[in-house]
């Protein structure tokens, strides 16, 4: 019989949310290691690789920025997208300007954010592990259509 109610409900919402931080994980990851590329593209003198990497950088935080739920915890999420556009505003200037420590000080963000939504998940994480869950035991059914008489 295949799980059927509460616990059905949350075990999907788990593996829901298990997705939302490991796609925001890869996303941050994925924003630094272009921003590391598009470093190399400026040290190798390769403005097309550079520019591809930064319009990859700029388009991953601008989704971010328009991801925010920001019904809820306004003053994190205005800092969050407040810092997201400060990104975005050091990758144009780099961009504009060939100009390598903007790419660097904005990878190193990256990965300070990064971290701490990591360490964020993996307290959450160990919460709802420490709370037992209530397992739901099917109550046995009498046998109908079946007997032993003679």
């Amino acid at each position: 019989m295949p799980p059927m109610g509460y616990s059905e409900y949350t075990r999907t919402e788990e593996q829901q949310t298990d997705n939302k931080e490991k796609i925001l994980l890869m996303l941050l990851e994925g924003a630094a290691r272009f921003t590391r590329f598009a470093r190399m593209g400026l040290e190798k003198q390769s403005m097309q690789l550079k520019g591809e990497n930064i319009s990859k950088v700029l388009a991953i935080l601008t989704e971010l920025d328009c991801a925010l739920d920001r019904d809820v915890g306004a003053e994190f999420v205005s800092s969050l997208s407040d810092l997201y556009r400060y990104m975005i505003n050091r990758l144009s200037h780099a961009n504009i300007n060939n100009e390598k420590e903007p790419l660097e000080e904005v990878e190193r963000l990256l990965i300070k954010i990064r971290e701490g939504f990591e360490g964020a998940a993996d307290t959450i994480h160990d919460k709802t592990k420490a709370v037992p869950k209530e397992e739901v035991i099917p109550k046995k059914q009498p046998q109908r259509g079946f007997s032993m008489a003679a």
